[in-house]
Formats: C-alpha cells, sequence, structure tokens
C-alpha cells in the first residue's frame, strides 16, 4: 500500500481506497495509537456563551459587545450592567430574620419567615463570630452559621451577659440617615466651605478681568502707534518686541500685559499666588506627633478594616482608610462611607479621600469634620490609576499646584484636624516635580507631607529611588527642626533592616509600610523588636483565622455580606 501511495499523483491520492479507508479509521484502528478505554475519558466541557452577568474583565470574553449608536443607546439609569448585584430570592424583613414584628406597614420585604428557611442556602458552619463577640447575631435567622444561636424548638438564642455590655468595636459607622438623605438631595449645609470658595471664585473672576483689561489696553495702544495694515505684519510677533521698535518705553502703568508676562501670571496662578490668605490657627487645631511613628500607610481594596486590626496587634501606630472618592461621599454612597469606618483600637486613624475639584474636595473635608470621629484627613495625589488620573484627580494634581493648593488651603479652613498629603516623585519618570511642590506644603499648613519614590508613570515597578527622597526631604529641613511639618517616605521596605537604613540615611521623620505589611503583617513587630520573626506554619495560620473571624464581624454573617467577606478574602 505504501509503494501504491508514495508512487501516485496528487488526484490519484485523493482517490485511493486504501487512503480513503484509513483517513475514516477510528484512532484504534490506527498505527501508532494506543486505544483508550471510553470509561477513561473525561469528556470536554462545554463552551460557556456570554451572557449580561458575564464579570467585568473576564478573559473569556475575546470580542467586546459592539458599542450602540448615539440614537439607541439606553440612558439613565436603566441602562445594561455587566456586573450584577447579588441577591437572595426571597428578602426577608430585619425584624422578621431578629424573630421580632415588623412595626412598618408599608415594608415591601418579605415576613414569611418558614417560606425564607425553606430556600435558604445550608449553613456553612456551626460557630457565628458575632454571637461569641456581642451575645447576639444581628442577622439573626439570615445568619449563615444559624446553628450557632438557634434552640431546638427553632428560637434564636441570646447571650444576656454579653449583650447587656453593648460591646462596641466600630467607630463612624452609625451615620444618621438623615445625613444621607441631605447629601443626595442637595440640602446638605456647607457653612464653613461656602464663604471660602466665594473668595476664591472672587480671585478667579478678578484675574479674568485683570487680564482682559490689560488685554485692551494693550490693544488701543497698539492702535495708537500702528495703522490697521501695519499691525497685520506684527501679528505673530511679541507686543513688547512690536512696541520696542516703536520706541516707546514698557512700563507697568502704561502696559502691564503682553505675551510674556500673560504667561507668568498664568504660571503664578497656579503657583497658588492669589489665593486669598486663611487665617490658620495652629492653637485651636488639634495636632499630631508623627515623627518616628509606623504608618500604616492607606492601601485600596486591602486596606481594610479587619487587615488594619491585624497591624495594630502587631504594632502599627498610625493606621488610615482606604481611598474614598470625595465626589461619591457628597452624593451619599453608603459603600464609601463604610471605608471610613474606624475600629476601636486604631488610636491614631485618618482617612484618605481623591477629589480632582475644588469644591468638592473642600466640601468633602467638611462633612468628614462634621460628621466623623477621625484624627487627620489625607488627601491623595498619588493614585497612578488611569480612571482617577483621567479625570484630573490622583497624581494628575501634581502638575497643577493651584489648584492643589486651593484644595489644601481649603481643607484647613474648614477642618479643625491635621491635613496630610501622600504624593509621588511626579508623572514623568525623568521629569520629578516633587522637590519644587513640597517646600509650598508647609505655606499651605500640612502636618505630613508622604513620599512615594516612585513616579505615576513607573506605577509599582522598579525600585523605589529613595535618593530623591532624600532629596526632596533637605528641601524642608528648617520646617521638620521646628516641627512645622513631618516627611515620610515610601517604597520597598520589607524587613526591618530597610526601615532602620531608610531612617539613619535618608534624612526622613519616618516610613510608611504598605506592601510589606500584606507579605507580612508582623513587620512591625520586626521594626520595634529588630529581629527577623521566624514565624511557624502554625502561628501563619493562626494569623488568617483571626483575620477570618474579623472579616465575618465586619462584612457580616448572611448570604449578600458573605459574598463580600469572600471576595475580600480571596484577593
Amino acid at each position: 500500500m505504501e509503494s501504491t501511495i508514495s508512487g501516485a499523483s496528487d488526484t490519484e491520492r485523493s482517490t485511493t481506497p486504501e487512503l480513503n479507508q484509513l483517513k475514516r479509521a477510528a484512532p484504534s484502528d490506527r498505527k501508532g495509537v494506543a486505544p483508550i478505554k471510553s470509561e477513561y475519558l473525561i469528556k470536554a466541557p462545554q463552551e460557556e456563551r456570554l451572557t449580561d452577568e458575564t464579570v467585568f474583565g473576564d478573559d473569556a470574553a475575546v470580542e467586546p459587545p459592539k458599542k450602540k449608536t448615539l440614537v439607541t443607546r439606553q440612558r439613565g439609569q436603566a441602562k445594561e450592567h455587566l456586573v450584577k448585584t447579588f441577591s437572595e430570592n426571597i428578602r426577608l424583613c430585619l425584624w422578621t430574620a431578629q424573630g421580632e414584628e415588623c412595626p412598618n406597614n408599608a415594608c415591601r420585604s418579605s415576613h414569611d419567615l418558614a417560606a425564607y428557611m425553606k430556600d435558604k442556602a445550608e449553613d456553612l458552619g456551626d460557630r457565628c463570630v458575632n454571637y461569641e463577640t456581642f451575645g447576639k447575631c444581628r442577622y439573626g435567622y439570615k445568619c449563615r452559621y444559624l446553628k450557632a444561636h438557634i434552640s431546638s424548638d427553632g428560637k434564636l438564642l441570646v447571650n444576656k451577659e454579653l449583650a447587656e455590655k453593648n460591646i462596641v468595636t466600630e467607630i463612624n459607622s452609625n451615620i444618621p440617615l438623615d445625613t444621607y438623605k441631605q447629601l443626595r438631595t442637595f440640602k446638605y449645609k456647607f457653612p464653613k466651605s461656602e464663604p471660602y470658595l466665594k473668595e476664591v471664585q472672587q480671585t478667579i473672576d478678578a484675574r479674568k478681568e485683570m487680564d482682559e483689561a490689560n488685554r485692551k489696553k494693550k490693544k488701543n495702544l497698539l492702535l495708537e502707534l500702528f495703522d490697521p495694515s501695519e499691525l497685520e505684519n506684527n501679528v505673530a510677533g511679541s507686543t513688547d518686541t512690536t512696541l520696542a521698535k516703536s520706541g516707546i518705553p514698557i512700563e507697568a502703568e502704561n502696559v502691564s500685559s503682553s505675551l510674556t508676562e500673560a504667561s507668568q501670571r498664568a504660571a503664578e496662578a497656579e503657583q497658588f499666588a492669589d489665593t486669598p490668605d486663611v487665617p490658620l490657627k495652629p492653637a485651636e487645631k488639634k495636632r499630631i506627633s508623627f515623627k518616628n511613628k509606623l504608618y500604616l500607610a492607606p492601601l485600596t481594596t486591602v486596606g481594610n478594616l479587619p487587615f488594619r486590626r491585624i497591624c495594630k496587634e502587631f504594632g502599627a501606630d498610625i493606621t488610615c482608610g482606604e481611598m474614598a472618592m470625595a465626589t461619591n461621599i457628597l452624593k451619599g454612597q453608603k459603600s464609601e462611607w463604610t471605608l471610613m469606618k474606624r475600629h476601636v483600637s486604631e488610636d491614631i486613624f485618618g482617612v484618605q479621600i481623591c477629589g480632582s475639584k475644588v469644591d468638592h474636595v473642600v466640601r468633602c473635608a467638611e462633612v468628614i469634620g462634621n460628621e466623623l470621629d477621625v484624627d487627620f484627613v489625607d488627601l491623595n495625589t498619588g493614585c497612578p490609576i488611569d480612571l482617577v488620573f483621567s479625570k484630573g484627580g490622583g497624581s494628575a494634581l501634581l502638575r497643577e499646584h493651584g489648584k492643589l493648593g486651593k484644595m489644601l488651603v481649603g481643607m484647613q479652613r474648614v477642618l479643625d484636624i491635621p491635613v496630610t498629603i501622600k504624593l509621588r516623585t511626579g508623572i514623568d519618570d525623568k521629569k520629578p516635580t516633587a522637590e519644587k511642590l513640597v517646600p509650598k506644603l508647609e505655606k499651605w499648613g500640612i502636618a505630613l507631607a508622604s513620599l512615594h519614590g516612585r513616579s505615576r508613570q513607573q506605577r509599582y515597578t522598579k525600585l523605589a529611588d529613595w535618593d530623591y527622597i532624600s532629596k526632596v526631604s533637605s528641601t524642608i529641613e528648617e520646617y521638620r527642626k521646628t516641627d512645622k511639618i513631618n516627611f515620610f517616605g515610601n517604597g520597598d521596605l520589607l524587613s526591618y533592616e530597610d526601615y532602620y537604613q531608610h531612617m539613619n540615611e535618608h534624612n526622613v521623620d519616618g516610613v510608611l509600610v504598605g506592601r510589606g505589611a500584606l507579605v507580612k503583617p508582623w513587620l512591625f513587630e520586626e521594626i520595634k523588636t529588630r529581629r527577623n520573626w521566624d514565624i511557624s506554619s502554625r502561628e501563619r495560620f493562626d494569623i488568617l483565622k483571626k483575620y477570618c473571624d474579623y472579616g465575618l464581624e465586619y462584612w457580616g454573617t448572611d448570604s449578600v455580606a458573605g459574598r463580600q467577606y469572600y471576595t475580600q478574602i480571596l484577593v
């Protein structure tokens, strides 16, 4: 058969009966192929089709959905969303879940406890952290660990001894509902922010009027000196050059505006030269000594309250909440306000906000000062995320010193607690700008400046430039000696040797601990004891269990909160 096939032409090969029979043969009948019994074969899973519930960023979504035209695109709140929130089939009333009668006659939730228990998913365990901590589980029958606090006759159990103590573990968790309502309906009052924002706007308007007046004065002067035809030949040139050729001296009282001077005034405006002086009263403001304290850096998504509790137990002195968007806070979004919750063990605690507009940031600072118990407010000017940067927030503020100055001075005006700032070396890796910005911070009343030794372009790649951090620190040396402003460095701190090297060699008042704490939360204890902790696997597992317990206490033990809990645990 081989000689027939090898000696045949292409046409003959396609029609050779032996070859066609070989092609149609089953794999087990072919030479060199070992057959496998059917009971050992694994069927390939069928490919799932993309639906509206496909999560954002799914690798399976090879081809993105086509963008709708302007005519057919849906508007308002009834848009299609890729990510859908989880909800139970039966939404049980919270009063009913606690075994009590609902006092609200207009309640839309279900009150059929029997139907809910029949539809409810199986319990995840028989130990409820909330019941053990508070003596009563606030989720009642909705708890996925219901076995721990239900009697044989189906009644909820209560540990009266613990329940009567009214144990409180979280601060800033009971914001009045009326506050959310006022924010959402734009009825919240800002008695401190409004006067300052009016002053800023008046300054901006005055500058525009001055520029317009100078422009008209310049134009009238040129019309007196030249014919309109001659002016056309000098359009591309400088006004000062044109006047100089005419032999007329350029004086401030005659012509206070030229192309060159206009650009200089724009630069001065960016330097916040004309922002109204704010009479700061340091004696009336709360002061915090940040120097030589171990500061757990604000970590978006992973720097949650349960994780901060773990770090506090290992020796962290200062903690800060996750980055919250100023616009979302002003809209009364509870998910954003949740980021600013504080545990009772966090004795020095601050919140970090991010915004792109002066009025948003200043008003947000006033709301925080009115409604929350925090020790300082930090402004994020280092976030490299494209979504934040493209809107003018985060690290985009590093190129707009005028706007940034108005934000910081406004925050000082409306708050009676210290204002801090976290920044990067600059936007471009090859053009660091922090050495120009940091010296202005003392004039704006900043208590602490934290510099991450990477640019926005670097993100988290390459090593942090600690030599540049030391250079920037030297620009405010005289202010640091009088404790008017503290200066911290940040980047690549993974051991206690790194900490003391930076403290001794790079002229900083402290070091922020960021990703190093994610690797080993006990890093704070290593720094304080100046030793490497050879932690065992058992100790690591105990830390993880404690973190899980703190997570269930914080996020909750019902089905809806449980999904948020597992999302955070598996990050």
